[in-house]
């Protein structure tokens, strides 16, 4: 036995996975937990490789003199609900997580939003599609922090970055998965499940098709089968049970893997078992206390413009290449190869953000992606497919970069108690910033400033997101703090050093206003008041609903994080 475990040398569980290293355990989570967020990126993605197709079915699509009008802002909900559901997933499924364990949450999880995904493939309109992708949005919501959380705890802490961000490649993954199955299915020319499929539409370019986008929601229904075989293949994390006050079972946790992992027959004496203290409370108001308000600050507000970006032009650009010139089948092919970059950024990003840091890897994240998005408004046009793909590809490219490079700071900023709380709430309310991307982006493209002789000038409004980005790279030098290299118990040690007296309750329910606000700005109004976005109020009002957390930020945790940037606190 190490003497590291013999008895009366005391250690913590970070010490003992970190001994084990790499092994065989770690691909087979890293496989298990891959899988799950692949299901939820197909989830996700598949309602934007289909809404072309949805929108001739549902009749969001009219004609005037032969041509083609859309309803943008019900084209743009049909994202909306998805991501909403997994904004209350992700609230309600993090606290459960923290309370019942890691195991118990995905299972919960894959099981629901795949059993909620099914009836969709039956939907005539959209309420019935809308109020069935909301609750499946709910286990999706639930199922991402809990897969990121699984990652920051069972694998070892110079690994630990490149890890949590491949994972986030398996989700980005199922976006082009999406992208591939979809494509060839909708595009299909006849029936492919008979009557079922076989009513007749016509989309925005006027041509006709028959509904067989609904195979893509029947596949969807694939993770009841994953949720059922993650009853026997996955184990609770041993950090899970040593904060939970289950030594022994952390323990034999430990032991189990250290059998697994060739590491010899050790024994782990639970009573030497050194576990960080608990807080003192560990509801979601204390995010915002100011024990833990800075990084809750880096990672929302920075997460909330990756989100926005991110949903938003996943959304729309079928719509911006269809609009430029493009078949339908060209237009879903240029996502795909946009999501197949965010594949190669996700891989990439961990390695560097290992090598240099969180926080300088994530500002530079953010700069990378000004440049992309000014060359797209530049250089995308007509009769140029491969200058689009590569166009394509370096946007795919520099957003997910971005917004994966925030991943390992989300477990990283809190301890063991509340880490999947404080994940998951974090991603929630950035979906948020997706639930409304999709609508504003829409609203936005509709207005005359952006139209010209052949409709809306996409180049244009993908240009405004400049601004996000530019407000990304300003929160992230001010509020991220570095984590990288640390031990997740080594971290959540330094989170006790502060005073915990102040619970955050204040700044909490005002952050819970001003989400409230949001959405009813950016998601509510464009969907409910009949046109919205041509009054001249609408564009100054969203934009203040977007704007509005990030001022709360400024205020709450500006003064304290410019004290540790400057004050010599790092």
């Amino acid at each position: 036995m190490s003497a590291l475990y013999a008895d009366g040398k005391e250690y913590t569980v970070s010490e003992a996975i970190d001994s084990f290293g790499i092994n065989g355990h770690t691909w087979l989570m890293f496989v298990l937990l891959g899988l799950a967020n692949i299901f939820d990126g197909y989830d996700f993605m598949i309602v934007n490789s289909t809404n072309t197709y949805l929108a001739a079915s549902f009749g969001l699509i009219s004609w005037v003199d032969g041509k083609a009008v859309t309803d943008s802002a019900a084209i743009g909900s049909l994202t909306t609900w998805g991501l909403l559901g997994m904004v209350l997933g992700g609230a309600v499924g993090g606290i459960m997580s923290d309370k019942i364990g890691r195991k118990k949450m995905l299972i919960i999880a894959c099981l629901f939003y795949g059993v909620f995904t099914l009836p969709q493939a039956f939907s005539q309109n959209i309420p019935f599609f809308a109020a069935f992708r909301l609750i499946a949005g709910f286990g999706v919501g639930s199922c991402i922090p809990v897969v990121t959380t699984c990652f920051s705890e069972i694998i070892p802490s110079k690994h630990r970055g490149v890890f949590v961000t491949f994972g986030m490649a398996f989700m980005v993954a199922g976006w082009v998965v999406a992208g591939l199955v979809s494509n060839p299915i909708c595009t299909a020319p006849d029936s492919i499940l008979g009557d079922f499929t076989g009513a007749s539409i016509t989309i925005a370019s006027g041509k006709e098709f028959v509904e067989n986008w609904r195979l893509c929601y029947l596949i969807g229904a694939l993770p009841v089968i994953y949720g059922i075989l993650l009853i026997f293949l996955m184990h609770e994390t041993p950090h899970w049970y040593a904060n939970n006050g289950q030594k022994d079972k952390a323990a034999a946790e430990l032991h189990r893997l250290a059998t697994q992992t060739g590491a010899g027959d050790m024994e782990f004496d639970p009573n030497m078992m050194i576990v960080p203290p608990k807080p003192a409370k560990s509801s979601v108001n204390v995010l915002f206390s100011k024990k833990y308000i800075v990084a809750t600050a880096a990672i929302w507000t920075t997460y909330f413009v990756g989100q926005f970006c991110v949903y938003g032009m996943n959304a729309w650009i079928p719509t911006w290449f269809q609009g430029v010139g493009y078949s339908a089948a060209d237009s879903v092919n240029l996502q795909t190869m946009n999501n197949f970059a965010a594949i190669l950024s996700n891989v990439t990003v961990g390695f560097v953000s290992d090598r240099i840091g969180r926080k300088k890897n994530l500002c530079l994240s953010w700069i990378l992606c000004i440049v992309a998005i000014v060359l797209c408004s530049i250089f995308v046009q007509a009769n140029a497919m491969v200058l689009c793909m590569v166009l394509m590809l370096l946007f795919g490219f520099a957003l997910n970069y971005a917004i994966t490079a925030v991943q390992p700071l989300m477990p990283e900023s809190y301890p063991t108690a509340m880490r999947n709380t404080g994940t998951a709430w974090c991603q929630a309310f950035a979906r948020f910033g997706g639930s409304a991307s999709s609508i504003v982006l829409g609203a936005i493209a509709s207005m005359a400033f952006f139209q010209g002789e052949t409709g809306t000038n996409w180049s244009m409004v993908v240009l405004v997101l400049c601004i996000p980005f530019a407000l990304a790279f300003v929160c992230s030098i001010l509020f991220v703090h570095e984590t990288g290299g640390k031990t997740m118990d080594q971290l959540a040690a330094e989170s006790t050093l502060e005073d915990a007296s102040d619970t955050g309750m204040v700044p909490f329910i005002v952050m819970m206003c001003i989400a409230a606000f949001l959405a009813v700005l950016c998601i509510v109004c464009p969907l409910v008041v009949q046109g919205w976005s041509k009054r001249p109020v609408a564009l100054p009002l969203m934009a203040t609903g977007l704007l509005l957390p990030f001022v709360f930020f400024f205020i709450f945790a500006g003064p304290a994080a410019a004290k540790q940037n400057f004050g010599g606190n790092k």
